[in-house]
């Protein structure tokens, strides 16, 4: 919900880096999947306990994770597929960071499962919440971007501070839950 509101500002800044990937002939869905293959190589390197270059190839496919949308309406070839596709893999990119540190040992797999159930009942609720007439359901503490930043940010601290920042993740996970259920309740509930 923080970084939407700036989401105008790097319009400009999107449009401009895009340009070339759309004159090279790339598409929305090949940045899509490029951006998958960064998070699962980011994953693994969780898995071996490199939380800084995981951070690293996390935060670069992040930042060409945002650059579909931006290259789908630029190029004109927007589609529900491709918006379907995205999100698809978003939810599989949140799952195997996860799984790729409680797998490194980097935090106890409990938490890392319950920061995996609230990182997707965010996502969730804001489809099924507007699939039910709720309107536009971006609402609450930490959408995706503010919680792939604390994991980056702890990451790049080493390898003490991964928990750190999935105990964080998870919490403000659970509060956007809790904030996104009150909205939509009260929006679809008259």
């Amino acid at each position: 919900m923080v970084l939407n509101k700036y989401r105008e500002n790097v319009r400009g800044y999107l449009e401009a880096i895009v340009k070339p990937l759309a004159k090279a002939g790339l598409t929305p869905n090949a940045v899509t999947v490029i951006g998958l293959l960064l998070s699962l190589l980011s994953a693994y390197l969780f898995y071996l306990r490199e939380p800084r270059l995981a951070a690293l190839i996390l935060l670069i496919g992040s930042l060409i994770d945002a650059l579909d949308g931006t290259l789908a309406r630029l190029t004109g070839k927007t589609s529900r597929f491709g918006a379907f596709l995205d999100s698809t893999f978003d939810r599989i990119s949140d799952g195997a960071v996860l799984f790729g540190v409680a797998l490194g040992n980097l935090v106890d797999w409990r938490v890392a499962f319950l920061t995996f159930m609230g990182s997707y009942l965010v996502s969730y609720e804001r489809c099924r919440a507007e699939l039910a007439g709720s309107g536009k359901l971006a609402v609450g503490i930490a959408e995706r971007a503010e919680r792939l930043l604390i994991l980056m940010a702890f990451s790049f601290l080493g390898l003490e501070y991964v928990k750190y920042g999935v105990y964080i993740v998870g919490i403000l996970a659970w509060i956007t839950v809790v904030q996104r259920f009150w909205v939509a309740y009260r929006r679809l509930n008259p």
